[in-house]
C-alpha cells in the first residue's frame, strides 16, 4: 500500500471532475500571468501571431490579379513586413476603440516570428515524398 504522507492530503480529497477543475484554473491562471508578462515586455502572443501571419499572407496573395493568385510566390521578407504592419494595425485599431493597446518591441516580435515560422513541425508528417494534395 502507498504511503500518505508523500502528497497534499487535498489531492486525497477531491474527485476526479474536481481535480480536473481545479487543475483548469490554475493552468488558466497560469496562461493569464503569462500574456500579461508578454504583454509588457511587447511580446505577441502565439495566437496573435497566427492571426496577423495568416492576415499577411491574406493580404499579398489579394494584391495579384484574380487569376495569379495561387500561383504567387511570397518572398520570406514580404512575409515578415506584412506580419509587422498587422500587428501595428491591431495596436492602432485597439488604440481607436479606447481599449488598452499593446506596443509591440520589435526585437521581440523578430524573435516570436523566427520561432514561429522556423520551428519543426511537433509530430512528424507523413514521408515527402508520399504526400498528397486532396483539392
Amino acid at each position: 500500500m502507498r504511503e500518505l504522507d508523500y502528497a497534499p492530503v487535498h489531492a486525497y480529497l477531491e474527485t476526479g471532475g474536481a481535480r480536473l477543475k481545479r487543475v483548469r484554473r490554475q493552468t488558466a491562471d497560469r496562461m493569464r500571468a503569462m500574456r500579461a508578462r508578454w504583454k509588457e515586455t511587447g511580446r505577441p502572443d502565439p495566437a496573435t501571431l497566427d492571426r496577423a501571419i495568416v492576415d499577411a499572407v491574406r493580404d499579398i496573395l489579394l494584391r495579384e490579379p484574380e487569376g495569379m493568385r495561387l500561383a504567387t510566390l511570397i518572398d520570406p521578407e514580404e512575409l515578415l513586413r506584412e506580419t509587422a504592419r498587422q500587428l501595428v494595425e491591431r495596436s492602432r485599431l485597439e488604440q481607436a476603440a479606447g481599449r488598452e493597446a499593446v506596443v509591440y518591441d520589435r526585437n521581440a516580435t523578430i524573435i516570436e516570428l523566427q520561432i514561429r515560422l522556423l520551428q519543426r513541425p511537433k509530430r512528424p508528417s507523413r514521408s515527402d515524398g508520399n504526400r498528397r494534395c486532396s483539392v
